[in-house]
C-alpha cells in the first residue's frame, strides 16, 4: 500500500513539473499573427496607394525582441514608370509583393497601459508583376494597333520600421530601401523602384 502511494506521489510530482515547465516555456516565447493596411508612398514614378500586409511573429520575452516573417501587397493602376519616349498607354496594372524577415527590439513596455514600443530592421526580396496595353502605329499598311505586354521581375530591399502596440492594435511606420528593377517593352524603357515609406494600422492576434 505504501509503495503504491509513493508511486502515485512521484507521478503527480512528475506531471506537475512538466506542466510547470510548459507554462514557463510559454512565458518565454509568444507567437502572434497580424494583419495591417495603410498608406504607401513609394518613388514618384509608382504613385501613392494602399498597401496590405500580414506578419507571423515569434516574440522572445526574456530577451525583449521578436522575429517576424512578412508579406506585403501593393496594387496600382495609375503610375508612370517609362522614360522618354513613352508609349501611349491605354491600360496598365502593377502588383508589387515584398517578402521580408525582420528583427525588432522592444524599447519600452508600459504594462498599465498595455503599450509596447519596438524598433526594427529587416530585408528581403520584392516581386513585381506588370501588365500594360498600349497603342502603336506602323505595319505594312500603317494605322494604329493595340498591343499588350507582361513583365515580371524583382530585386532585394531593406527596411527600417517601428511598431507601437496598444493592446492588440498597432501602428507601424516602415521605410523601404530597394534596388531598382528595369527593363524595356520594344524601344520603351522603364524603371521600377519601390523605395518609399508606409504607415499602417493593424491587429495583432
Amino acid at each position: 500500500m505504501y509503495k503504491f502511494l509513493i508511486i502515485v506521489l512521484l507521478l503527480e510530482v512528475s506531471v506537475y513539473g512538466k506542466a510547470d515547465s510548459t507554462k514557463s516555456e510559454e512565458k518565454r516565447i509568444n507567437q502572434y499573427y497580424s494583419g495591417k493596411f495603410g498608406l504607401y508612398v513609394p518613388s514618384k514614378e509608382l504613385n501613392n496607394g494602399l498597401i496590405l500586409g500580414i506578419d507571423g511573429i515569434t516574440e522572445f520575452n526574456k530577451f525583449n525582441f521578436f522575429l517576424s516573417g512578412s508579406i506585403d501587397l501593393y496594387f496600382k493602376k495609375t503610375f508612370d514608370i517609362f522614360s522618354e519616349p513613352k508609349p501611349s498607354v491605354s491600360d496598365q496594372t502593377i502588383l508589387i509583393i515584398p517578402l521580408h524577415a525582420n528583427f525588432a527590439y522592444k524599447l519600452l513596455d508600459i504594462p498599465d497601459a498595455e503599450a509596447k514600443f519596438y524598433i526594427g530592421i529587416g530585408g528581403g526580396y520584392y516581386l513585381h508583376f506588370y501588365n500594360v496595353q498600349y497603342r502603336n502605329s506602323g505595319g505594312i499598311i500603317g494605322g494604329v494597333f493595340d498591343k499588350s505586354a507582361t513583365k515580371n521581375g524583382g530585386n532585394v530591399f531593406f527596411t527600417v520600421s517601428g511598431r507601437i502596440l496598444i493592446g492588440k492594435i498597432f501602428i507601424e511606420p516602415r521605410f523601404y530601401l530597394a534596388g531598382e528593377s528595369s527593363g524595356s517593352i520594344e524601344t520603351y524603357n522603364y524603371k521600377i523602384d519601390p523605395s518609399g515609406f508606409a504607415i499602417t494600422l493593424g491587429f495583432q492576434y
